[in-house]
């Protein structure tokens, strides 16, 4: 279960990243470099890969893990 806790992080890291990217009025008050806009869209194509990265890695390790639940299952069985 450690991996789903750390994929629900980077993904988390992964929406940080795209919510200045949609919002840069809000966070150019306190970040002024985010309002040039190519800085902006590299941080929403950053944050877009992060969150379907860490999406990935989840779905391959759940199936796993079910994998391996259903074979205990039969063994015990």
């Amino acid at each position: 279960m450690n991996y789903v806790v750390t994929t629900y992080l980077v993904r988390f890291i992964g929406i940080l990243l795209v919510i200045p990217a949609i919002l840069p009025e809000t966070f150019a008050n306190w970040f002024p470099g985010l309002v040039d806009r190519r800085i902006g869209w590299a941080l929403f194509a950053a944050g877009i890969a992060i969150y379907i990265g860490a999406s990935i890695v989840y779905f391959i390790l759940r199936k796993k893990e079910l994998a391996r639940r259903r074979a205990e299952m039969e063994k015990n069985a």
